[in-house]
């Protein structure tokens, strides 16, 4: 069997996640802003947490947020070239030895790419998702709720929604209402990091499925 050198990694900035969320107050992480001030304006109200931002690169469309949870990078939407930054960036920052030719991984906008240019966010989290996963979620919920959401007011920011965490864990979109035993134990982990009922997790998941499927 060959081994997945990038498993282990994935793993990481999986539990990175969960753990800014619980330095956040148990809320879903920030996936996409308006600026970089607003995010960076987040964290300065909890300093003891001694989150940072730099250049990624020296590049203006790339930020590399730092912290105890470790690094997450950010790009501007618009900006090309982002599978071949996020490898370089995982090897600068969480030990990567190989590029992700071949890997079986796609390098996502944890908000969707189409959408946050839509919408005029200038900074959207990245993250190194299942191949798989990413285009189910493409298929079935990200280009659908995209259409029906056309029109919805913009937010300054956007927080991780519960079918944008299954993806984040590799798991395939709710559909036709129907969770699997893998998104029972996803609802589980999130009821638990959340700190709510395990009935709220599932219906959530539900809720997007139907918002994104109205017909």
């Amino acid at each position: 069997m060959t081994m997945d050198p990038f498993a282990g990694i994935v793993n990481r900035l999986q539990g990175a996640i969960v753990g800014e969320s619980a330095r956040m107050g148990r809320i879903p992480i920030i996936v996409a802003v308006q600026t970089l001030d607003i995010l960076k304006g987040y964290w300065r109200n909890y300093p003891r947490h001694g989150v940072s931002f730099d250049k990624f690169d020296d590049r203006d469309n790339a930020i590399v947020q730092k912290g105890p949870c470790g690094a997450m990078l950010w790009m501007d939407p618009v900006a090309d070239g982002y599978r071949a930054a996020y490898g370089k960036f995982l090897q600068q920052h969480w030990g990567a030895t190989r590029d992700l030719t071949n890997s079986g991984y796609d390098v996502d906008h944890v908000y969707n790419r189409a959408r946050a240019k839509q919408y005029g966010y200038k900074f959207v989290r990245m993250f190194l998702v299942r191949a798989d996963a990413n285009r189910d979620h493409g298929r079935a919920y990200e280009k659908q709720i995209g259409s029906v959401e056309a029109n919805r007011r913009v937010k300054i920011m956007k927080l991780l929604d519960g079918m944008s965490e299954l993806k984040v864990l590799g798991l395939p979109a709710v559909k036709n209402g129907l969770l699997t035993p893998e998104h029972h134990a996803a609802a589980q982990r999130a009821a638990t990091q959340y700190g709510i009922p395990l009935q709220t997790a599932l219906d959530t998941l539900r809720d997007l499925c139907a918002r994104a499927n109205p017909d």
